[in-house]
């Protein structure tokens, strides 16, 4: 081993360790070789981020306003930020860069910001023992020719690297894809707060059936219909998808009426138009017996209250098709009222993307009561949807039964497809008909509201799949992989009662019997002690 026995040598052994350390991180940063041991590797830059900044033509900058002196928790969004930022530049051969800027004391800096659309935000903070409001900048904004794209606020490190390259992808992008959204009379649905997400990434138009839909809609999302269409409207829709168009559609079989506990069954010529396609959607509506909760009033004499209860008709869905890109990375969806989708026959290409629980069960469509404003009740035809609370007046065994095995509830078709009207001389005669779409796509969800801002579309899980799906029909893909990577629930396992019960007396016992024991060796000790105390004195 060399031995350092001058000062001449030590000089020369530090520069070249300083040397090697400073080379060391050069091209760990250039490289970027991490362990990052969290799930789905949620703070590396992901495959699909890759792809879109080695995409650039350009260059584009981040500038980046950050306060320095910003509370703890805050800190590490920064840290985060910064880490991500330098990745992005490292894999844009060049075209990428960054530069973090702090307007504290900056007027001109604080100018700036403001005139990027980036406002300080009030934030809590700890300064001489005293607990303060202070304004913190906390935005960037990406300027790429002569485009920019702001996010005013980064508050959080849940969804950071999907809004940077999707913010990163959007300016790049020649020409948006458009979404076509068709508008309904439905003064309950709303698709504002949907629009309002689309947006990032593609251009939205509100379209009708009533005319021919657009050649430049790349994919078409529609809630269900509750009654039959005209032939027209369905020639548009059939023609759009003989075009190569993609459908995302959510159509049930039934309208819930759920003050008055009864769904009305739907009639309407969409079953049959759906099912031409190879999409069958079943009749019976569908219970699971891993579900949400509704909150319900009940009476104990005198006395009015409150309670929630398991409402099976609100499935919590776990069973996704783990080789789908759309659904493999997803935790859960949370539908409402939907209904079994199957392929009409063994020739579609059909892929189920999403199933009930193997407890599921069916409500099929009968003469069920109807509860009047007044309290009182009425038969009508359909579903039964009341709850079931034994030993009450809303006593509903259907909804505690669950004999059956897994449901699929959404799924995917693609073409080839044959036009629904190929065979009918009114149609098949019209200038520009289309027999056939090579390239058509068919998604649907059996829930008849899943893309109402008040119902489903308002769930983020559902919005996931929603913004997947979307991105998928579109041939966006490369978003999907990153809006799947962040956790958002781990749901207990669900114990049999059995086990439930084992469980709750084992930790009633076990800690008795745990303090019985420790007295038991105590107490032999101290025999075992005394004992001996007793033969040295003896």
């Amino acid at each position: 081993m060399a031995i350092i026995s001058n000062k001449k040598q030590f000089i020369l052994y530090i520069v070249l360790l300083a040397a090697i350390i400073v080379v060391f991180n050069v091209v760990s940063r250039a490289l970027f070789v991490r362990f990052d041991l969290t799930e789905n590797n949620m703070y590396s830059l992901s495959n699909s981020s890759k792809q879109v900044i080695e995409k650039l033509d350009d260059r584009m900058v981040a500038k980046v306003f950050f306060s320095k002196d910003i509370p703890g928790q805050l800190a590490n969004s920064r840290r985060y930020l910064q880490d991500l930022l330098e990745e992005y530049e490292a894999y844009s051969k060049g075209r990428f860069h960054f530069e973090f800027i702090a307007p504290d004391d900056n007027e001109e800096a604080q100018n700036e910001a403001r005139g990027y659309g980036i406002p300080p935000v009030q934030a809590q903070v700890i300064e001489n023992d005293k607990l303060e409001i202070k304004n913190i900048y906390m935005g960037l904004v990406l300027l790429y020719n002569d485009k920019k794209e702001t996010i005013s606020a980064i508050q959080t490190d849940e969804g950071l690297e999907y809004l940077l390259t999707a913010a990163i992808k959007k300016l790049a992008a020649t020409d948006m894809k458009k979404v076509g959204i068709v508008t309904s009379g439905d003064k309950n649905i709303s698709t504002n707060q949907l629009q309002e997400q689309l947006r990032q990434t593609y251009n939205i138009r509100t379209v009708s059936l009533d005319n021919e839909i657009p050649l430049d809609i790349h994919v078409l999302l529609m809630n269900g219909l509750r009654d039959s269409v005209s032939l027209d409207q369905l020639y548009n829709l059939d023609q759009y998808l003989m075009r190569g168009g993609k459908l995302f559609v959510g159509q049930a079989r039934q309208v819930d009426h759920l003050q008055e506990g009864y769904a009305e069954e739907i009639k309407s010529n969409i079953f049959d138009f759906f099912e031409y396609y190879g999409l069958k959607i079943g009749r019976d509506l569908l219970t699971d017996q891993k579900c949400g909760q509704i909150s319900i009033q009940q009476r104990r004499g005198f006395f009015a209250f409150s309670s929630a209860i398991d409402y099976p008709l609100f499935p919590l869905i776990h069973n996704f098709n783990s080789e789908n890109l759309i659904v493999r990375n997803l935790e859960q969806v949370r539908p409402f009222f939907v209904n079994e989708v199957a392929p009409a026959d063994s020739l579609v290409h059909f892929i189920p993307l999403m199933l009930t629980s193997d407890k599921t069960g069916a409500i099929s469509p009968g003469m069920v009561p109807q509860t009047t404003p007044y309290g009182q009740y009425s038969m009508v035809e359909g579903y039964n949807i009341s709850p079931h609370i034994p030993s009450s007046q809303m006593h509903n065994p259907t909804m505690a039964s669950f004999p059956l095995k897994s449901k699929t509830i959404a799924g995917l078709v693609t073409g080839p497809l044959q036009s629904y009207f190929a065979d009918n001389s009114d149609y098949d005669q019209r200038e520009k008909f289309l027999s056939v779409g090579e390239n058509a796509e068919i998604l649907l969800i059996a829930d008849n509201e899943f893309f109402n801002d008040n119902r489903a579309a308002g769930i983020p899980e559902n919005l996931d799949f929603i913004l997947n799906s979307v991105d998928y029909l579109s041939g966006d893909q490369e978003l999907v992989e990153i809006r799947s990577r962040k956790v958002t629930t781990r749901p207990l396992d669900q114990l049999s009662v059995g086990a439930r019960r084992f469980w709750k007396w084992f930790n009633i016992v076990t800690p008795a019997l745990l303090v019985i024991i420790f007295g038991l060796i105590r107490w032999r000790r101290n025999i075992t002690k005394r004992k001996l105390l007793e033969g040295l004195y003896d």
